[in-house]
Parts: C-alpha cells; sequence; structure tokens
C-alpha cells in the first residue's frame, strides 16, 4: 500500500504540512506519518483536532515554542552519564509550554499529556532551585558548598585583581609593556611585556606573540594568588558535577515517562498543525461514516490552495465529487481526470486520519485499504513491460481489496491491444464492484465507455470541455460521456490539417464514432436546454427584483392611505365627541348602551354603499365576529386573510366593512378596545435571536419578548443565543429562574440547536 500512498502523493503532502508544525522534531517525524485505516482512531483524531479547531475559534491562544527532542536529550545525556545545563533548560523548556497549556487542555482530548506533566511538576521545580536560566548555568545557592566555593573564588580574584591593576601600572610607566592592559595565555592572568624587558619582569613565561616582539609573563607576586584561584577552579566544577548528576539521576529514572509525554505532545502538535492547516484553506471537518458513498461538495486538491499563493497559478475550480459504487471518469488530455482521481483519494486518506478537507461538506466512509495504480511503473532492468506491471498491480487489487477497500485506476489496460485490454479492465471493474469495493476509474476508450453502460452500479462524468474556447473548464460532469479530443488537441498544437483528415476518414469506418457523434448532437441540445434555463432563470430573477420593488411601492402607497384614513377617522371621532357634547347640553343622558349603538350607527355610516366585496376588500365575517381581507375570489369563494389564518369562505358568509373599522378592532390609539377581539392561536412558538447582543441589549429584548407572548397566549419562546463563552447563556438563565411569567425552561432538543437554544416555557393567560 506503501505504493498507493507514493501515487497519491501523500508524502509530499506532508512535506506541506510540516511548514505548519513549530518543534523541529515535530517537522521530522510527520514526514514518516501513515494515514490511519482504523474506525476507533478516525473518530479519536478527528476529535482531537475539532477540540482545537473549537478553542481557536472562539479566542483561545496557543503560543507554542520549538521545543527540542526530549528522546535526544535523554540520548545525549546517558553518554555521558549527565545533563548538561544547557540541556536542562531545554527540558525546563518543556515545563514552560506545558504549563500555558494546561488550562486549555486540562479536559479535553490531551488531558493524558497534563497529567503526565502534572505527575513530573516535583522535577521543575528542583531545576527552578538548581538553574540560573540567564547565565545558563547552576545558581551559586543549588548547593551550600557552591554557594561558599563560589564566593571563595569571587574574593580571591577581587584581590588577585588588585594586585594585577598596581603592577600593570608600575610596569607601563617604566615602558616594560606593549599596552596598558593584562590578559589570559591557558587560563593564567599575564602582562605583555615587550621582548627587550622581559628579564626586567620576574615571572613565568607563558609564550610570545606570532611577531616575537611580546612575551607574555606571569608576575611571581601573583603565582600563588592564582593557583589558589585555579585550585577553587577545580572544585567548583566538582561541585557543579556532582550536582548535575544527582538531578540527572532523578531524570533518568523517569526516562519512559519522559519519552511518553513527547509522544502526547507530539500528537497535539500535529493536531494544532492540522488546525493551522485547516484554517489556512479554510476546510471543514467531514462526516465519517463506517460505510456509505463518498460524498463531497465543492471539494478541490489541497496542492492548488497551498501553491496557490507562492506560484500564483490559475483560479481553483471546485468540483463535487460522488461515488456510489463505481464511477468511470472521461474526458480530454490535460482536462483534470487524473487530479480529479487523486483528489478523491488524497482527500479520504485527510479525512480518516483527522484533518479538515478543503470543501465545503463533506460526507466520507472509513476505509481499511486505498490502492491506487497511477502513471506507469515499467522497470526496464527487469524486463517487465507497462502492461505487465499493470496487470500485477490489477492482480494485487483483486486479491487484497474488500467492500472496505477503495481502489483509483487511472487510464487502466494501457500498453497492450486496446480492445482486449478495455475487456480485461471491464471484467477486472464488474468483479471489483460486485466485492462492494469503492472504484474510479480514468479513461479515454471509447470501447471501455460502451462496456461501462453494462456494468452494474458503475456511473459516468467526463470532465467538461469549452468547443468554442477549445479550452478544459477542469469541471467535473455527471452522466455524461466525454471524448479525448485528440484531433482537436492535435489541431491546436499544429498538426497539418491533411493528416488530421486522413485521420478521421480511417475513422470512419467504426461504429462508436457514428455513436459519437450522435451523442455530440444530443450534448448540444442538453447545453442549449441548460443555457435556455440560465437564461429563463435570470429573467425570474429580474422579474423577482420587479415585483419586490413593487411590493414596496404598494406598501408604501398602503401607509399614505392608512395615515389619511387616521386623519379621516380622527376628524370624525372630533364630531362624535362634539355631537356627544351637544346631546348632553340639550339634555340628553348618555349610558353605554345608547353609546354603543352611537358608535354602530357611525361605523354602518361609514361603510361603503356599494355592497360588492372585491379583492384587497376589508370584510366581517359574520357568525365569527372576526375581520380579515380578501385576497383572492374564484366561483364565489373567497380566500379570507385572518391574523395568520387563511380562510376560504362563501360571499354570502362575508360582509364589507371600511379600513377604518378595520383599524377601529386593531385597537389604534385612543380607540375603545372590543372585548371580542382575536387572540392569537394556542401553542404558538416565538423565535426570538440573540446571537451578536450585549448582555443587557439580549435581557431587555427577552423580557419584551416574554412579555408579548403572556398576552398573546404563546405557550413557548425559543432563545437563541449559541454556545460562545457560555456568558450570555448564563446570564438569560438566571434571569428566567423565579420569573412570574416562566413556568419552567430547559435546552432544546440536539437536532434544533440543543444547548445553543434554551426553550421557555410560559404561565397561562387566563
Amino acid at each position: 500500500m506503501l505504493k498507493s500512498l507514493v501515487k497519491l502523493e501523500w508524502f509530499k503532502l506532508l512535506n506541506y504540512f510540516s511548514e505548519f508544525l513549530v518543534s523541529d522534531f515535530a517537522k521530522q517525524e510527520v514526514k514518516q506519518l501513515l494515514p490511519n485505516f482504523e474506525p476507533e482512531k478516525a473518530y479519536l483524531l478527528q476529535e482531537q483536532t475539532n477540540y482545537l479547531w473549537k478553542c481557536i475559534e472562539r479566542g483561545e491562544r496557543f503560543d507554542l515554542f520549538p521545543l527540542k527532542s526530549l528522546k535526544i536529550l535523554f540520548q545525549k545525556a546517558q553518554k555521558r552519564s549527565i545533563f548538561l545545563p544547557l540541556e536542562l533548560i531545554e527540558i525546563k523548556q518543556w515545563f514552560n509550554s506545558l504549563k500555558t497549556l494546561s488550562g486549555i487542555l486540562k479536559s479535553s482530548p490531551f488531558s493524558r499529556l497534563i497529567g503526565i506533566y502534572h505527575n513530573l511538576s516535583f522535577l521543575e521545580e528542583t531545576l527552578d532551585r538548581l538553574l540560573d536560566y540567564e547565565r545558563k548555568g547552576l545558581k551559586d545557592k543549588a548547593s551550600y558548598q557552591l554557594y561558599v566555593i563560589r564566593k571563595k573564588i569571587r574574593e580571591a580574584l577581587d584581590l588577585l585583581y588588585v594586585k594585577l591593576d598596581k603592577l600593570r601600572e608600575h610596569f607601563f610607566k617604566k615602558g616594560y609593556l606593549q599596552e596598558n592592559l593584562y590578559t589570559q595565555k591557558e587560563g593564567r592572568y599575564v602582562l605583555p611585556v615587550k621582548i627587550e624587558f622581559k628579564n626586567k619582569v620576574k615571572g613565568i613565561l607563558h609564550g610570545l606573540s606570532s611577531s616575537g616582539a611580546t612575551a607574555f609573563i606571569e608576575p611571581a607576586s601573583i603565582i600563588s594568588l592564582s593557583n589558589e584561584v585555579e585550585d577553587l577552579r577545580h572544585q567548583e566544577q566538582r561541585e557543579e558535577l556532582k550536582i548535575l548528576r544527582e538531578i540527572s539521576q532523578e531524570l533518568f529514572l523517569k526516562k519512559e515517562v519522559f519519552f511518553e509525554l513527547e509522544d502526547l505532545y507530539l500528537e497535539f502538535e500535529i493536531a494544532w498543525g492540522k488546525v493551522a492547516l485547516g484554517r489556512f484553506y479554510r476546510g471543514v471537518f467531514p462526516e465519517l461514516k463506517p460505510r456509505g458513498s463518498i460524498k463531497i461538495w465543492q471539494g478541490v486538491h489541497p496542492f492548488l490552495l497551498l501553491s496557490e499563493s507562492k506560484e500564483n497559478q490559475r483560479k481553483v475550480i471546485k468540483n463535487d465529487f460522488t461515488l456510489e459504487n463505481g464511477l468511470l471518469i472521461t474526458g480530454p488530455n490535460l482536462g483534470g481526470k487524473t487530479v480529479s482521481l487523486k483528489t478523491i483519494g488524497l482527500l479520504c486518506l485527510m479525512a480518516q486520519t483527522g484533518f479538515l478537507i478543503p470543501a465545503e461538506k463533506a460526507e466520507m466512509p472509513i476505509f481499511r485499504k486505498v490502492f491506487a495504480d497511477i502513471g506507469d511503473d515499467q522497470d526496464i532492468f527487469q524486463g517487465e513491460s507497462s502492461f505487465s506491471s499493470h496487470l500485477r498491480g490489477l492482480k494485487e487489487i483483486l486479491d487484497q481489496a474488500d467492500e472496505k477497500s477503495l481502489v483509483l485506476l487511472d487510464e487502466p489496460g494501457r500498453g497492450t491491444d486496446p480492445e482486449k485490454g478495455m475487456a480485461l479492465v471491464a471484467a477486472v471493474l464488474e468483479e471489483l464492484l460486485h466485492k462492494e469495493v469503492k472504484v474510479v476509474v480514468t479513461t479515454h476508450s471509447q470501447f471501455l465507455k460502451a462496456l461501462g453502460l453494462k456494468i452494474k452500479g458503475l456511473k459516468v462524468a467526463t470532465m467538461e470541455y469549452d468547443l468554442q474556447t477549445k479550452e478544459p473548464t477542469y469541471r467535473l460532469v455527471y452522466d455524461i460521456y466525454g471524448d479525448s479530443l485528440a484531433f482537436e488537441l492535435a489541431k491546436k498544437i499544429g498538426i497539418p490539417e491533411k493528416i488530421l483528415e486522413r485521420a478521421l476518414e480511417y475513422l470512419q469506418n467504426k461504429e462508436y464514432w457514428e455513436w459519437y457523434k450522435l451523442w455530440e448532437k444530443e450534448f448540444e441540445k442538453v447545453k442549449q436546454l441548460k443555457d435556455s434555463l440560465e437564461e429563463r432563470e435570470k429573467s425570474l430573477k429580474e422579474r423577482e427584483l420587479h415585483l419586490q420593488k413593487q411590493k414596496e411601492e404598494l406598501e408604501k402607497t398602503y401607509i399614505q392611505k392608512l395615515d389619511l384614513k387616521f386623519k379621516e377617522w380622527e376628524t370624525e371621532f372630533k364630531k362624535l365627541i362634539e355631537k356627544m357634547a351637544a346631546a348632553k347640553n340639550v339634555g340628553k343622558k348618555w349610558g353605554i348602551k345608547e353609546f354603543e349603538g352611537f358608535i354602530t350607527k357611525v361605523l354602518k355610516e361609514s361603510q361603503t354603499e356599494d355592497g360588492s366585496i372585491q379583492e384587497g376588500d376589508y370584510v366581517l365575517i359574520k357568525g365569527f365576529n372576526q375581520k380579515g381581507r380578501v385576497i383572492k375570489i374564484r366561483d364565489k369563494i373567497a380566500e379570507v386573510l385572518c391574523g395568520n389564518l387563511k380562510l376560504e369562505l362563501p360571499l354570502e358568509r362575508l360582509s364589507k366593512v371600511s379600513v377604518e373599522a378595520e383599524f377601529v378592532e386593531k385597537k389604534p390609539p385612543y380607540s375603545f378596545y372590543s372585548k371580542t377581539q382575536p387572540k392569537a392561536p394556542k401553542d404558538l412558538r416565538i423565535r426570538v435571536n440573540l446571537l451578536g447582543l450585549t448582555v443587557d441589549e439580549a435581557l431587555e429584548m427577552l423580557e419584551r419578548e416574554l412579555n408579548r407572548g403572556f398576552l398573546e397566549e404563546v405557550s413557548e419562546v425559543h432563545l437563541i443565543h449559541g454556545h460562545g463563552s457560555g456568558r450570555l447563556r448564563e446570564a438569560i438563565q438566571n434571569h428566567l429562574k423565579n420569573h412570574p411569567l416562566v413556568k419552567e425552561f430547559r435546552f432544546a432538543d440536539p437536532e434544533k440547536g440543543g444547548t445553543g437554544v434554551t426553550v421557555v416555557f410560559l404561565e397561562k393567560n387566563h
């Protein structure tokens, strides 16, 4: 199967992927990563990547440091039996990284990683006590003996420097020194004495300069002090070695734990890299299934996206890939058949290894095996032909492929007699499909296309080619056979016309050529029908926009007329008040019955004299005491919009009313409310979208909608608040507790939003 991975360029993908990792050891390890073929692990890998994806989406930061391989650090240390201070600092860097991640990964698919880190935290405390991270060595107080030794060294050096300064000044004034300074030779402090005065300075000669003009002499008066410093240095080294050996032994005892820590961290960083890669090409998580069809919507080969920004390649074309059982892909040379084949295979491998895939949506089964026969494996050294090599590959596939296998064949059967080769391939395809193997095949062979019609479960598709521009579009079109367009490509390259004409003469005698010409005519009809449908769709969209504009204008006119009616109604109401005042002045008593009768008289006077009902009129439904608007009239049956209800009623059950009367019932300002006003339908549900609002804004809208729902006798209010950080959801549910209008509340069912939606059940309005 390794050969198939090479054919599908899996390892090339890993090279791209390694650029999204941080640690050098992770970059090296991931280049040897093999795809996963275990269903249980496929779900786990996707869960790991998905967890990190959600963390980043909600704003969590992952500040990863480039870490050194613990296995390599331990290997080097064991050769010398101790860890050097710099290596201990590298281990400390691991602890620092895991400390920053522990809060995010504590309750996650990576909790084991954080658990091991906490078990090793005592070693981190030991390293903090021993190491001086700024000087990259041991602290003075790593042990009491080291503290005493270093204190003595500093005191001895201070005394030594004082003496050296005096000697330097003395001999420089006498003119014995080349420069007014002192230096070190082989760890001993010396003065640069002019060669002619070397006998004037008593001490030990430690060599001459390259020119021979300077002698480096250690003054006799500081020899004993220098010896003391050197002895203290040896004591310091022995004490440091003792401390390093002790901490190293502790680390060696935990070697296997550290190795497991590295393996788990590598798993985490690879998952983090998958998220970074997926964000780069805006990928999605496919829905993984034990078995079933491959369905990829708007998928694309990842290399086209990964190389797009670097090489400025042509615009990437996305395609839908659907594979139920078998798929035969036809089309012209350089049209994208092989790329489509590789895209299906590579995306399947990525999906079951925890990667996000470059698509809008995808559903995929988990394969146990993937076989790919792409390209030419001819071996001239073993005397193996191209066709025999392909036969060997087909034999391997027939022996090993089963119902959980994916087989990808690129132009099989080439390299031998076309008809016999294609007949053999057709038989192989039939056997694979009988074994329920998922198969994708590309071909140019007209003979195989004809045989494909007889193979059960084999669907066809073609890579589209623009016959006008003579260029491939790289779009995959289903249920259509495509031609290789060899003559068109030859003409484009510059093959002489007379040769092409002669080739056509040879081809005229082939039966499938006539069949292809017939198909070409039918395809042209389909293309014309497609163009016609697109034109009609465009026309319908323009008509829809025009109707929308008309609707807006009518609504504007309606509002203007409504305002006018309100003004007229206000005038009538004032007249009514004046009549009431006049009646009072003449001594007439106004009781409730007299007032209702007066209102009824005014409303009847406001009705139109024409009693015929037309579409658009407002009507009263007799016996129902409800008002509505007539939408449509057909055969003396009217369709009436009454609130949110549409009713079909005989015209004799309707009586025409004016717009003013309609709005009296709808409680305009300063109107007298009717006791028989209709209520909202029972069990009505209200959906309230609170996404994007602040807590204060959301609570204000929530209170308003609860009041409205209670008054309208709504039984349920669905509050859409999403997941996010959970702050909005918590504030909403705290507000709902002990609310006088709330009977109970709970989260919605998973298919209706789950924990992103809270369903509120209201008390009844009696």
